[in-house]
């Protein structure tokens, strides 16, 4: 039994060994495999070419991974896996076709089951008509009685109506008499009530004052926290701790960008403006830059007529551990943890 339990136990490490190696090797491919962009566009002046023809590539793991974008006169985009494709645009005809005659069948089947309900449904109707004609003329034989009898009890309830009205009425008119007095009795004591006095005015215009002086005791107030905030931030921008964070993130940045920029950019470009005064400046402009550009861009002028052709080629490479290092390196910064407490005005 125990060589069993161990040769199980033993099985089971092994599994678990070879789990835990694949995920580190899939953690290191995604961290330190690059993944590679390729962009190209083109321009020809001829008839029946489009203006501009672009086609942009991202690979990942020796092509593994394959999304390709192409435009010239619609956008189609692919995306590969293991030679799978997993995403078209536009999508193939056939499936469109396909999903047109799911549709087809499944609307046909649809009214067919929509004409068996309501043959169903009408006989069902027709049955219940039978069954309640009967029931139905017994009710109306009993409302013609009813209605015999209401039309001889109509008059004697007129008659009580007509009584009640004259009581309601005379009970009115005595009541507005009663308001009538106690309203003008009322006005009577108001104005007698009702005198000019010093002392209310004096009081109401030291609160107006009052009010005034509180308000501007408050915007000056208001006016020495802003004061007193923007003197301690000025201070903050001057410190240590500023000045240091803000060198680790411009080296950090620096070398993201160093690395995320293109490998390779290479341009032939053939440039006319159709005024040879126009063309010769850019071609000094080009002179200019030459320094820096290189001979990376080429420009050939046409002074005799207006036209823009050429073909532009750019290479470059992401990698995904150059982003984790760079936030590592902020995360754990000694500095920056301090800044931020100093903007947030807590104790260092």
């Amino acid at each position: 039994m125990l060589h069993i339990l161990l040769l199980i136990l033993k099985i089971i490490g092994i599994i678990l060994g070879i789990l835990l190696g694949v995920l580190l090797i899939c953690c290191c491919l995604a961290l330190f495999v690059p993944v590679r962009y390729q962009l190209e566009a083109k321009r020809k002046q001829e008839e029946g070419s489009p203006p501009v023809e672009m086609q942009v590539k991202i690979t990942w793991l020796l092509h593994l991974v394959n999304i390709r974008l192409h435009y010239a006169t619609k956008l189609q985009l692919r995306a590969r896996i293991f030679l799978f494709t997993v995403f078209s645009l536009p999508q193939k005809q056939k499936a469109k076709k396909k999903k047109r005659r799911r549709k087809g069948s499944e609307k046909s089947s649809k009214a067919a089951k929509e004409k068996k309900d309501i043959q169903k449904e009408i006989k069902n109707e027709n049955l219940e008509k039978e069954h309640v004609e009967e029931p139905v003329k017994e009710e109306q034989h009993a409302e013609e009685s009813t209605k015999e009898e209401q039309h001889a009890k109509e008059p004697i309830k007129e008659e009580r109506h007509i009584k009640e009205g004259q009581h309601v009425k005379e009970n009115k008119i005595e009541e507005d008499g009663i308001k009538d007095q106690n309203n003008n009795t009322d006005e009577n004591s108001g104005k007698v009530k009702k005198k000019f006095s010093f002392k209310e005015l004096a009081a109401k215009i030291c609160r107006f004052f009052q009010n005034i002086w509180y308000t501007i005791i408050g915007i000056c107030d208001k006016i020495k926290k802003i004061r007193e905030n923007i003197e301690y931030y000025l201070d903050v921008l001057q410190s240590d701790a500023f000045l240091k964070s803000y060198a680790l993130c411009k080296k950090e940045l620096g070398r993201i960008l160093s690395y995320i920029k293109p490998r390779k950019v290479q341009a032939d470009l053939m440039i006319g403006m159709g005024d040879p005064a126009a063309t010769a400046k850019i071609l000094s402009y080009y002179g200019m830059l030459y320094p820096i550009i290189g001979g990376n861009v080429n420009i050939v002028p046409d002074f005799d007529e207006k036209r823009i052709e050429g073909n532009v080629l750019i290479k470059g490479k992401l990698k995904l551990f150059t982003f984790l290092r760079a936030a590592f390196h902020i995360y754990f910064s000694k500095d920056i943890k301090r800044l931020l407490k100093l903007f947030k005005k807590e104790d260092v």
